[in-house]
């Protein structure tokens, strides 16, 4: 039962820090293998969500909705998973989004 509350603790996340004034409907990801998405999405707030190891290398797409479901802000960056199941164990993605829509992104 330990490992597999430490599994979940170090599996790889998303984490959403909404550093601006503004709340936002959704912010959607498709990753290489699986999709998340973050609602409502508070001013001043931070969300996280753990996610299975991709396995694979492939592209995370994001799309930033404002609470009237308009597409404020959308992108793409490359993922590196590994075949080794434990390699992304621990990794953290952190995406902030700023004043103006901007998002930056960071990985640990």
């Amino acid at each position: 039962m330990i490992s597999a509350i430490a599994y979940h603790f170090l599996s790889p996340k998303v984490v959403v820090d909404n550093q601006s004034d503004k709340s936002y409907s959704a912010l959607n990801f498709s990753f290489p293998s699986n999709e998340l998405s973050f609602s409502a999405i508070k001013p001043r707030s931070r969300q996280t969500i753990y996610f299975s190891p991709q396995k694979q290398i492939g592209l995370i797409t994001y799309q930033l909705l404002s609470d009237s479901g308009n597409t404020v802000a959308q992108g793409q960056l490359s993922y590196i998973g590994d075949e080794s199941p434990l390699a992304e164990l621990g990794t953290t993605l952190t995406f902030t989004i700023k004043e103006n829509y901007e998002i930056s992104f960071n990985t640990d």
